[in-house]
């Protein structure tokens, strides 16, 4: 009985350690990133989501609430459309890379975002994600990234901006361990200090992929918050290109 007993205990700790996660050793800051970009990207995404604005995050019975269709294609490229409130249906922001462009249907007109305006909240949406928050690129594109913190749970890495232009000085990112997720994102900037945190709240199963589906934005120098909530999403799916021509984008 005991030898039985102890075979048993032997072949469970086998398998655990053989299908412990491969990247839990990690202390590459670039690597743990790669890592977790691999392993919950896709080469095309189409979600729709709604974005709600507190301007108080402590007067919840304040908001405004928006619907919009987002499209991704890889780490770069994204095209999101404002479906309501009818003040702003038609709104649309392309971003390709570093470069953003954004169609106001009350004028009719194509703006391209310049770099200075990159820290500032989209016009006529307001909230706490900038527009740099919804342009593409990696991390790893976009800062030096150097690995902080290293428990049995999350990683923690610090990026320091590579671009001058860069609306953030300095990121802290946690990313857990277990299901290799970026779970918040806390900004810095020389100015303000520690201006805003990204947080996941929820993470569930659409698409078929483990995914966050409910994140909040928290202004700590405005007090304000901006949830954004993933109600649907599908991946690897064909993507019409119009999407993210900038001549295109807004016909």
């Amino acid at each position: 009985m005991i030898r039985r007993f102890w075979i048993l205990s032997v072949l469970v700790l086998t398998a655990l350690t053989l299908t412990a996660p491969a990247w839990a050793e990690l202390t590459d800051p670039v690597e743990i990133l790669r890592e977790s970009e691999k392993r919950h990207s896709a080469d095309t995404e189409v979600s729709e989501i709604s974005m709600v604005v507190y301007p108080d995050l402590h007067n919840k019975d304040d908001f405004r609430q928006m619907r919009i269709m987002s499209y991704g294609r890889g780490n770069d490229d994204s095209y999101m459309e404002f479906i309501t409130p009818r003040a702003i249906t038609g709104l649309r922001i392309l971003s390709l890379d570093q470069d953003q462009w954004i169609f106001f249907p009350s004028t009719g007109r194509v703006r391209k975002v310049a770099a200075k305006s990159k820290s500032s909240s989209v016009r006529g949406v307001g909230g706490d994600f900038s527009y740099e928050d919804f342009s593409g690129g990696t991390m790893e594109e976009k800062y030096h990234l150097t690995l902080v913190e290293n428990d049995s749970e999350n990683w923690i890495i610090e990026g320091t901006a590579k671009n001058e232009d860069s609306a953030y000085d300095r990121i802290l990112v946690t990313v857990e361990k277990a299901r290799l997720m970026l779970m918040k994102v806390e900004y810095y900037t020389e100015e303000e200090g520690h201006l805003k945190d990204l947080i996941i709240q929820k993470v569930g199963r659409l698409g078929g992929r483990e995914v966050p589906i409910q994140m909040v934005m928290v202004n700590r120098e405005k007090e304000s918050m901006t949830v954004i909530i993933t109600h649907s999403a599908e991946y690897d799916v064909p993507i019409d290109d119009r999407y993210f021509n900038p001549t295109r984008f807004y016909r």
